[in-house]
């Protein structure tokens, strides 16, 4: 291509139209004398295609390839880039000729399309055809001796048809260039081929201001030039939801400029997001297969292989991105024929390829064409209902592999990530089951896929997906029982401890009545752990009896939990500082797997919230957080940091401050991970208390240092925090319980008359305490009661026996 260098630039520019009497073809011809503004048809402003134009001109100034092929999906502005790339003035002096062939319907008329276009004698059609070797021996003869650049426009279908008789002009012609619009390649060798993509609908700058990126810069322009004034009056926020709902796609965007002046952004939106095709059939000038967007997608799925168009259709279902193996889930055909469609998909612009992006999944549909599939869907209400639960099905299947592998620590990690891939398909499937009448499916898929609702966000969602289901009665008998017992497993491994007794309550009444011992019996023992938990052990050695009836017919992590929770129902509360029995718990609850020892070292920890133990409580609490990949169980984490800071608060003094922030950071993690939050009867301690404790000032500095903090900081922050002294280390220790209440209180500076309120007893017996205080600490008065106070308050450092991980 460095001829043109040689004789000059390539002729100029602004497209004027010519209609051919012997074809009746309206082919463009470039002049050098059509000016700015005539009547004649002139290119539209390019918006955002800076880097693709100048990427065009290098590729064509420079000694680059002779065959450029610029492709892309319906819409996306090919012709109009290649054009407005060969109106710049370095190709000013060489021969120009663009031809568009979308109306040609074979060969034969293509070609001589192309010889008009290029000023040789045209072939009437109106005889019989001259043969195409003919027609490709003049047009060779026009363009052999002069540079030139020969725009093949539009020529999608034509590409098994001309590919052959390009590289054949190629050779006959040296100093030709030809550079082609298609939604696939020609295939030839040398070709080089640009790929272009949808307009980007971010401003890239780092800052979001609304409706300051290059695809909603065209839907204002769009608006702006056909119809004046009523940008204006757009929301801006709502264009920045239409750009992505059109995934920046300029033909869809300027067919919704046209919507928006007639019904204005947020009834397009609307219509959009129901799946309207966009018309706009007003302008004579554009033609047909642009007048809307499900013509331009249709004009290029002409010819696709049934099988190949059944592969579309069911990806078209997909809410996400999708790799081959997930493609290979839902397609009918085997694997190297589902290969091949997708590359043929990929080929022909209407899947596009991600897979050179790191940590994202190779391939999705372009949102054109994904509302152009699920259009005809809706038009053949069989076949969409047939593909449709086809794709359920498979996705429950998914959810059957997957569910015992996120429970296994070996093979978490990779099912954690298949199903996160597809966690907005799995969100769909659960909805289509709902709505369609099949409950107990969905109901068995969302407990198979906990852990992942959790990792990823969408516990509260799909937990108030299946409540609302329960109060519409949707759901009966055996299935009501199986959906409460979710719910109620889902509400205590979220420490929503009442919450859980009452559903599961509920449950193993359902299973009973349903003919269910054995689905009876295994949720009794959850419900025993949450009545144990709840400080009721009578309640829950009553459920955990019941249950080891069956416990030959319990999967094994029941029977762990029923040894577990047995165990725990007999150590005494509130606890005392020489039992024993919890010790023995604890060890038999290390042999576990994390998935049963993590919450049940939770669950043991609880029980250590007495006046004795709160030393022992928070090293389990620790013992928790110190677990190895805690931060991959994000539930027994957030529990273990409110635990904290229930034995912190209940320590007093300035241990307090410790307890508020990790209160609050516990609940900011419930907030950004979407976990339910505590209700008020399952929190000992309240905001308020927090505020008093600390002071108005030092807890707003408190909750912005828990609100700022990731579970990682979190869990750092709690385990660095000191220990708690055991209570015999302290001269406090000889105290009864209210002789150590009485003795904080007057460290507070309260007068016995304002302790005898504030506990409800009388001044005397106040008096009494406080003498006996005075005795058995060998004070002298009250101010040195304070100070002893004071001091046995201070935070304690010691190593922590839980710093290390464990296994």
């Amino acid at each position: 291509m460095g001829c043109f260098a040689a004789t000059g630039r390539v002729g100029a520019v602004r497209g004027t139209a010519m209609v051919d009497r012997n074809y009746g073809l309206q082919l463009p011809v470039i002049s050098r004398n059509t000016q700015p503004g005539s009547a004649a048809h002139h290119l539209p402003v390019l918006v955002g295609r800076d880097g693709e134009l100048a990427e065009l001109a290098e590729l064509l100034a420079g000694s680059g390839p002779r065959l450029l092929t610029v492709t892309g999906t319906a819409g996306v502005g090919k012709s109009r880039l290649a054009r407005a790339a060969l109106c710049g003035k370095e190709f000013d002096g060489a021969r120009n000729t663009p031809v568009d062939l979308a109306e040609c319907a074979d060969r034969a008329a293509a070609w001589n399309a192309v010889l008009a276009a290029a000023g040789g004698r045209p072939l009437g059609i109106v005889r019989p055809v001259a043969g195409v070797d003919s027609t490709l021996a003049l047009l060779a003869a026009r363009l052999r001796d002069a540079p030139a650049i020969l725009l093949l426009d539009n020529c999608d279908r034509l590409i098994e048809a001309i590919s052959a008789d390009v590289a054949a002009l190629l050779d006959r012609c040296p100093r030709l260039v030809i550079v082609a619009t298609s939604r696939a390649p020609l295939h030839l060798r040398g070709e080089h081929i640009v790929r272009v993509r949808p307009l980007p609908g971010e401003s890239g700058d780092g800052d979001y201001y609304p409706a300051a990126s290059p695809a909603a810069r065209l839907l204002l322009d769009s608006i702006d030039s056909h119809y004046r004034g009523l940008a204006a009056l757009a929301d801006r926020l709502v264009l920045d939801d239409i750009v992505r709902e059109l995934d920046g796609v300029p033909l869809a965007l300027e067919l919704a400029a046209g919507a928006i002046a007639r019904l204005g952004p947020v009834r397009t939106l609307h219509r959009i997001k129901a799946g309207a095709d966009l018309q706009s059939p007003f302008f004579v000038d554009v033609p047909a297969r642009h007048r809307g967007m499900d013509a331009a997608v249709g004009w290029g799925v002409s010819g696709l292989d049934p099988d190949v168009l059944e592969l579309l259709l069911r990806l078209s279902l997909f809410e996400a991105p999708f790799d081959l193996e997930a493609a290979c889930l839902v397609s009918v055909i085997d694997e190297e024929r589902t290969g091949a469609a997708i590359a043929e998909l990929v080929d022909r612009s209407l899947l596009e390829d991600d897979s050179a992006a790191p940590a994202t999944a190779a391939y999705r549909l372009f949102a054109t064409v994904r509302a152009w599939c699920r259009r005809v869907l809706a038009a053949e209400p069989e076949r969409a209902e047939r593909i449709r639960w086809a794709h359920v099905d498979r996705l429950c299947r998914l959810a059957t592999v997957l569910g015992p592998a996120l429970r296994r620590d070996g093979e978490r990690a990779g099912a954690m990530a298949k199903a996160g891939a597809r966690i907005a398909d799995l969100l769909a499937a659960l909805h289509h089951l709902l709505e369609t009448g099949q409950p107990e499916r969905a109901v068995a898929a969302a407990a198979r896929l906990e852990p992942v609702w959790v990792a990823h966000g969408y516990l509260a969602e799909v937990e108030s997906l299946l409540a609302r289901t329960l109060r519409t009665d949707e759901l009966g008998g055996a299935s009501a029982a199986l959906c409460r017992q979710v719910l109620g497993i889902w509400a205590l491994r979220t420490a929503r401890l009442h919450r859980s007794v009452e559903l599961l309550t509920d449950a193993v009444a359902g299973h009973r009545n349903s003919g269910d011992p054995v689905g009876a019996a295994g949720c009794a023992v959850v419900l025993g752990t949450a009545l144990c938990m709840l400080g009721d052990d009578d309640g829950a050695r009553r459920h955990l009896r019941s249950a080891a009836l069956r416990a030959d017919r319990l999967s094994e992590e029941l029977v762990g939990w029923l040894e577990v929770a047995q165990a725990m129902t007999e150590i005494p509360l509130p606890a005392r500082r020489d039992g024993t029995g919890w010790a023995t718990v604890r060890d038999r609850v290390r042999e576990f797997e994390l998935p049963i020892r993590l919450p049940a070292l939770y669950m043991l920890a609880r029980t250590q919230l007495g006046p004795e133990t709160l030393d022992r409580a928070l090293l389990l609490f620790r013992e928790v957080l110190g677990a190895e990949g805690i931060e991959a169980h994000l539930l027994p984490a957030i529990n273990a940091l409110e635990g904290c800071a229930l034995a912190y608060f209940a320590a007093g003094g300035d241990y307090r401050e410790v307890a508020a922030t990790l209160s609050m950071a516990a609940r900011h993690l419930r907030e950004v991970h979407a976990i339910p939050p505590l209700a008020a009867e399952d929190c000992s301690m309240a905001e308020p208390d927090y505020r008093n404790a600390v002071g108005e000032e030092r807890f707003r500095a408190v909750a912005r240092r828990g609100s700022e903090m990731d579970l990682a900081a979190a869990i750092t922050y709690a385990r660095s925090a000191p220990l708690l002294r055991a209570p015999d280390e302290s001269p406090l220790a000889a105290l009864t319980n209210r002789q150590r209440e009485i003795a904080r209180l007057v460290a507070t500076g309260m007068t016995n008359r304002m302790i005898a309120t504030h506990l409800r007893i009388s001044e005397w017996t106040v008096v009494n305490h406080v003498r006996q205080v005075m005795f058995k600490l060998d004070c002298p008065s009250r101010l040195h009661v304070a100070l002893l106070v004071e001091r046995e308050s201070q935070p304690f450092a010691e190593t922590d026996p839980a710093a290390t991980p464990t296994a």
